[in-house]
């Protein structure tokens, strides 16, 4: 998950030449994950599996974004 949130980041970072994208999406992936996504969760004995930051969903999503803004990043030249 680390490597694919550095790669969305970087791509806000150089298009904007601000790291100010970097700061606000990295804050607003903590809110939603450990203050709204997490909290609503139905507890059962295989969540921690799926949700939260160690879960498979959360990371298996920013891959999938990692991709997308990657391919984009290549196509502008970045």
């Amino acid at each position: 998950m680390i490597v694919s949130m550095s790669i969305i980041m970087t791509y806000y970072t150089f298009k904007s030449n601000s790291v100010w994208p970097a700061v606000i999406f990295h804050g607003a992936h903590n809110v939603y994950v450990q203050k709204i996504f997490t909290p609503i969760s139905t507890k059962t004995e295989d969540t921690w599996f799926w949700i939260d930051e160690y879960g498979i969903l959360v990371p298996a999503t920013v891959a999938v974004l990692a991709i997308f803004y990657w391919r984009r990043a290549k196509r502008e030249g970045l």
